[in-house]
């Protein structure tokens, strides 16, 4: 089926007009997607069990909001070197213990953005922090069963950061 994109706004995000066909040979001639940039999230598991979390303003939910390390993976780079990037810059951490959660996109039909998932585990500090961008974070660690609370109680307004949590959960103690 065709695909052709008919608005683009580099690197940030693009809008295709596609052709598809379904299942049952139906064809849908004017079907839109929207590509957002491709991103990766971890979630950062210090040498003493606790979890770095980050609190910083995402104009997405338009507050400040609890999160885990994330950012676009580069053109060209693999998924983990782009975890393991965004783990460094935000919170000067480093792991050789890395757990790929899954790949997924955010949007059954439109697609949206593709985001990689990570568990890092043994994390500890090699280097200041140093995002590079007008971004303001706040630092910290908490247990497990406090992001538990902190997401029943809807303090992460990100889908990907709640997700990534929902994914790491099972593989970290109670």
């Amino acid at each position: 089926m065709s695909k052709d994109f008919i608005f683009e706004k580099k690197p940030f995000f693009r809008i295709s007009k596609q052709a598809v066909e379904l299942p049952d040979g139906r064809v849908i001639d004017d079907f839109y997607q929207v590509h957002l940039r491709t991103f990766a999230t971890v979630v950062p598991v210090m040498e003493d069990g606790r979890i770095q979390v980050i609190r910083s303003y995402k104009h997405g939910p338009g507050r400040v909001v609890l999160g885990f390390p994330a950012g676009f993976v580069d053109d060209g780079e693999a998924a983990l070197d782009g975890a393991k990037r965004e783990l460094l810059e935000e919170t000067g951490l480093d792991s050789d213990d890395w757990m790929s959660l899954g790949t997924f996109v955010d949007n059954g039909n439109q697609r949206g953005c593709e985001g990689h998932y990570f568990l890092a585990r043994g994390c500890r500090q090699v280097a200041a922090p140093d995002a590079g961008d007008d971004e303001e974070m706040e630092l910290f660690t908490m247990r497990a069963a406090e992001i538990d609370a902190a997401l029943r109680d809807g303090k992460f307004g990100v889908v990907h950061q709640a997700a990534n949590w929902a994914f790491a959960r099972p593989f970290l103690p109670a």
